[in-house]
């Protein structure tokens, strides 16, 4: 098992608000937007299913995917054979977004290399 120290962990949730705020100020969408983005280019389409990836109430989720429906960044559509399913897809705004910032590849800092102890 890998361990960080409290302090290293504290760099980690520092790199990670920097990250947001860039993200922020850059394309108007949050973090969690913005991994929900990820959750559906990785090819999770019903909306329980991404809620239940991240960890979030639906009603949380509904919001997020109301926000990246205004942006244009994903499409929304009921199933034909079941009015009762929803499946969500990005558009190519939104799969431009996903793959212009790598969701999946956000690197720790570099000092974070040498602080993992081995238990």
């Amino acid at each position: 098992m890998i361990m960080l120290d409290l302090c290293s962990i504290r760099k980690i949730q520092s790199a990670l608000k920097r990250f947001e705020d860039t993200l922020k100020d850059e394309t108007g969408i949050s973090f969690n937007d913005a991994l929900c983005l990820c959750s559906i280019k990785r090819g999770i389409q019903e909306p329980g299913l991404i809620a239940q990836e991240m960890d979030l109430s639906p009603s949380r989720l509904t919001r997020i995917l109301n926000v990246l429906e205004e942006r244009k960044y994903i499409t929304r559509k009921i199933s034909e054979g079941d009015r009762r399913v929803i499946s969500v897809q990005l558009t190519r705004q939104g799969d431009k977004l996903v793959t212009t910032y790598k969701c999946s590849e956000i690197e720790l800092p570099e000092e974070l290399a040498f602080t993992r102890t081995e238990t």
